[in-house]
């Protein structure tokens, strides 16, 4: 019998909220939508309106495409495989 390891998607994903700068370029790299903008309450400087938020975890396939493009390295995925 042949042992066969069947990837399952999803990973836990952390953004450092101080780091992103909310440029939006992980949420158009992701081949799975895992990531949206959410503007931060309250923010007054135009450059830190947004924050980058992984609101579909669990679709995550591990590609790492986001933390190559993240110029912040605001990124940090780990994998629950």
């Amino acid at each position: 019998m042949t042992n066969v390891t069947v990837f399952k998607p999803g990973a836990e994903i952390t953004i450092d909220d101080a780091d992103c700068i909310g440029c939006r370029k992980c949420v158009e790299v992701c081949p799975e939508d895992v990531y949206t903008l959410e503007r931060r309450p309250g923010e007054t400087d135009p450059n830190r309106e947004f924050k980058s938020v992984a609101v579909a975890p669990e679709k995550c396939i591990l590609c790492l495409s986001c933390l190559e493009i993240c110029a912040k390295d605001a990124i940090f995925i780990y994998g629950k495989q």
